[in-house]
């Protein structure tokens, strides 16, 4: 199996307990999981500058205020390749897109043009019934910025 490292930024966008994750499936072996929207840091990036652009890119939202909640080192399978990632969390205002902020869920369009939908989960939800998070530890960093007030976004 290949192994790639990389680093990504993936953006947090919260309602009360639930937050926003697309439902991604792996075109090699079909498997399911739920990850927030992002990407891949680009070569002379900021982690912020990449949740920026790819929020953009994949919701077409373009985020005012981000905060830097972690990273996570993990490894996850993807596309036949073991996948070495440092993802940067940011935790994103709702109220950047009206939408999120009434709680719908949007499609979310990736590079190659596929497209995911959206669904927001509850961080206290029964986990053992859905698709895996990721990246996994992702709900533990979740639960200890439970109580981040919005209005600390500045």
């Amino acid at each position: 199996m290949q192994i790639e490292s990389r680093q990504a930024a993936l953006c947090i966008f919260r309602r009360s307990t639930a937050f926003l994750v697309a439902e991604i499936v792996d075109p090699h072996s079909g498997a399911i999981l739920h990850r927030p929207p992002g990407g891949g840091i680009e070569a002379g990036e900021t982690p912020e500058q990449a949740v920026r652009r790819e929020v953009l890119e994949e919701l077409s939202i373009t985020l005012t205020k981000v905060r830097l909640i972690g990273s996570i080192d993990h490894i996850w399978i993807w596309k036949s390749r073991e996948v070495h990632e440092r993802a940067y969390i940011f935790l994103a205002d709702p109220s950047d897109d009206p939408r999120l902020n009434r709680g719908e869920t949007l499609e979310l369009i990736e590079a190659d043009g596929l497209c995911s939908r959206t669904l927001w989960l509850p961080l206290d939800g029964a986990p053992d019934r859905l698709p895996p998070i990721c990246p996994a530890p992702l709900l533990e960093l979740l639960r200890q910025h439970r109580n981040y007030p919005a209005a600390l976004l500045s």
